[in-house]
């Protein structure tokens, strides 16, 4: 009996070495649940609004978010499948709208064109007509663009015929929804969404590039303008302060932007001055702003130059997004132009994500630097942030992105706020899908610099 008890004794010890008996807690191996997920995402999406028009009702969300972190880490290695899975039920909500739904401004208020087919296989672009104050039509943009080669491309109507109506808080939204839907509904290629538009259309298509790079592969800005303090101006010297949160933006992004030295309807000023500050970029950021060409058409007054638009497309249809970018430049505005007036029934859109990047509150005149790298030491993440609190940001990442078998550092300003292996969860997926309905730009990881809310 004593060689029992002796090995009795060595079977205690070694449990209490490998923490194993009574009141030793043992740390779960992470689960890959595809039926839960898939029950998960099929009741989330359900729920999600279909329009940027409206918000998720908050304790909706957050009961969805609570049973998604009930669930526990992903598994390394399943990321993408976990995206598939996600994007197999996402596909299946998407509306099946007949080119128009219902928004606050009406039934039917949101309308456009369609031409072209959708799959994985194609882009999708954006052709953004002129006009004004009571003038504007979606068939002129389609006359005037013709389907960008190898894409599924929306006309849409303005909402409202106001100038810079692409600019406005339902233009913002309307196009940000009709990207959403395309990728959703039609699935195309993520990576390759561009934006095209003459006059006011130039005007939105320099808007939507320099607000939401993320969203986009290239922009096609023509003849149009640019926000800023005098619009009505020839010379870029005087067309005073250019608005902030627009031009730092687009590092990252494919641009082909052109205009006439005698356009008398939309004075070439601004377009000259946004193409300067471009240049000054690229002298203290040398591997930034590299795929943006500009053109001014001496002579030539508010109208298409010899070979365009053709030539403008077929340089525009070769770059696809940069999607998740080594160094990118965020520079936040809140207050744009136009403001809402008596007839808006909805309010500016915060955007709080930008690229891999999340900030809780951005602040207006907020500028954000950021890189990342693996290397022999780990994935080292750098921040320099301007008017905002560091500690309001989240870093997304995913398997894509680093080396998941090293340490991640990150650093604000010089100074490490993070040293660690941030696991994938159920959660940080689902938060990244709800953002941008992409399944592409899409994240199963995350830190969180505010060290008291890890």
């Amino acid at each position: 009996m004593r060689w029992i008890k002796a090995i009795a004794v060595v079977v205690v010890c070694l449990a209490t070495a490998l923490g194993i008996g009574r009141g030793a807690s043992v740390e779960a191996k992470p689960t890959w649940d595809r039926k839960g997920l898939t029950k998960l995402a099929t009741e989330f999406f359900a729920k999600r609004p279909p329009t940027k028009f409206t918000n998720w009702d908050r304790k909706t969300r957050q009961d969805f978010m609570t049973r998604a972190r009930e669930m526990g880490a992903l598994p390394e290695g399943k990321f993408r499948e976990a995206v598939d899975t996600c994007w197999k039920v996402i596909r299946k909500a998407a509306p099946k709208w007949k080119e128009a739904f219902d928004t606050p401004y009406g039934p039917g208020s949101a309308h456009w064109l369609k031409s072209g087919s959708g799959g994985p296989k194609k882009g999708f672009a954006l052709g953004l007509h002129g006009g004004g104050v009571g003038a504007g039509s979606k068939s002129a943009a389609k006359s005037n663009w013709p389907t960008l080669p190898g894409c599924l491309t929306f006309y849409p109507q303005g909402i409202r015929l106001i100038h810079d109506t692409w600019n406005s808080v339902h233009g913002e939204r309307f196009l940000l929804t009709l990207i959403e839907h395309a990728k959703a509904r039609y699935d195309v290629d993520p990576d390759r969404v561009y934006t095209m538009g003459f006059s006011m259309g130039g005007s939105g298509s320099w808007f939507l590039a320099g607000r939401h790079p993320d969203l986009l592969a290239g922009a096609i800005p023509a003849h149009g303008v640019c926000i800023a303090e005098k619009v009505k101006e020839k010379d870029p010297a005087k067309v005073g302060k250019m608005q902030h949160g627009f031009v730092p933006n687009v590092r990252n992004l494919a641009m082909y932007v052109y205009t006439g030295s005698e356009d008398v309807n939309c004075e070439p000023g601004t377009f000259l001055r946004a193409n300067q500050m471009i240049d000054a970029l690229r002298k203290e950021d040398p591997n930034g702003y590299k795929h943006i060409k500009f053109e001014l058409h001496e002579g030539l007054a508010h109208s298409f130059p010899a070979g365009e638009p053709g030539k403008g497309q077929k340089w525009i249809v070769q770059h696809v997004r940069d999607t998740f970018p080594e160094t990118l430049r965020w520079e936040y505005a809140e207050d744009m132009w136009p403001p809402t007036d008596g007839e808006d029934k909805v309010d500016r859109l915060w955007k709080r994500w930008f690229y891999w990047l999340f900030c809780s509150y951005p602040s207006d005149r907020m500028q954000v630097r950021a890189s990342r790298k693996t290397t022999a030491y780990g994935n080292e993440i750098d921040l320099e942030v301007e008017g905002e609190d560091w500690q309001s940001f989240i870093v997304y990442l995913n398997p894509e992105m680093i080396d998941v078998t090293k340490e991640t550092i990150v650093r604000v300003d010089g100074e490490e706020v993070y040293r660690g292996k941030p696991e994938p969860t159920y959660e940080a997926l689902l938060e990244s899908l709800d953002a941008r309905l992409d399944r592409r730009m899409v994240f199963d990881r995350r830190i969180v610099l505010d060290p008291e809310e890890r």
